[in-house]
């Protein structure tokens, strides 16, 4: 009974800090600000977590998100965010997932590498409202949610020799060297990678739209693309 009201208050406390967070970001959208520019606004609440403008510009420009083509950058990077948080609350409900302090190095490192100089590195995070903390931080759970959906799906149930052949035949062109079609004997390591790959890669999917469907998003940035 206890734990069913605390679910009930927290339920609630999150669904008031939305609430107060979409009514914020409303007006900070509406009023001017004295001629000057708007820095910073919410675009997004994910159950309860606020995603800032701020943190889509930082997932573009330190490289933890790529938009690839799409025609409002800002926007995907956005979805991303969405997305991350989303693994990161089903990831808060088992065991505390710890990010290797090695791996978590290496990944500030090669942000740090994006800039030609140390100078240019910190201007960018300073005019991104970053310091070293708060970077860390942003790596650190852009490493965990990759990691929880890695251990999540690091087995596929292993196709049959038939799933396999047939997948060989259905994508041929994908096993042609120097012009030539390699035998499927030969490229049945490459065939069961891809097919395993592309398994992995449809649950991942589909795992995903279950979250979304049940999640608690509200979005308030307006694309002026559209």
């Amino acid at each position: 009974m206890e734990s069913r009201v605390r679910d009930r208050a927290s339920r609630w406390r999150r669904a008031g800090a939305a609430a107060i967070t979409l009514a914020m970001a409303i007006t900070w959208a509406a009023v001017p600000l004295c001629g000057a520019q708007l820095v910073d606004r919410v675009i997004a609440v994910a159950s309860g977590t606020v995603i800032m403008l701020s943190d889509a510009r930082a997932a573009l420009t330190l490289g933890l998100f790529d938009a690839g083509v799409a025609r409002d950058p800002i926007e995907a990077a956005m979805r991303w965010l969405i997305d991350r948080q989303l693994v990161l609350d089903e990831a808060g409900r088992g065991d505390r997932l710890d990010v290797d302090s090695a791996a978590l190095g290496q990944a500030l490192d090669r942000v740090r590498q994006r800039f030609p100089s140390e100078a240019e590195y910190r201007r960018t995070l300073a005019g991104l409202g970053l310091d070293d903390r708060s970077l860390q931080r942003l790596v650190r759970d852009t490493l965990a949610a990759r990691l929880y959906v890695e251990r999540r799906f690091d087995s596929v149930l292993p196709a049959t020799e038939e799933e396999l052949r047939e997948y060989y035949a259905s994508h041929a062109d994908r096993f042609v060297r120097d012009g030539r079609q390699v035998p499927y004997e030969d490229a049945l390591a490459d065939v069961t990678a891809m097919l395993q790959q592309e398994r992995r890669g449809q649950a991942v999917s589909a795992w995903m739209d279950r979250l979304r469907r049940r999640a608690s998003v509200n979005v308030v940035y307006q694309s002026v693309l559209k």
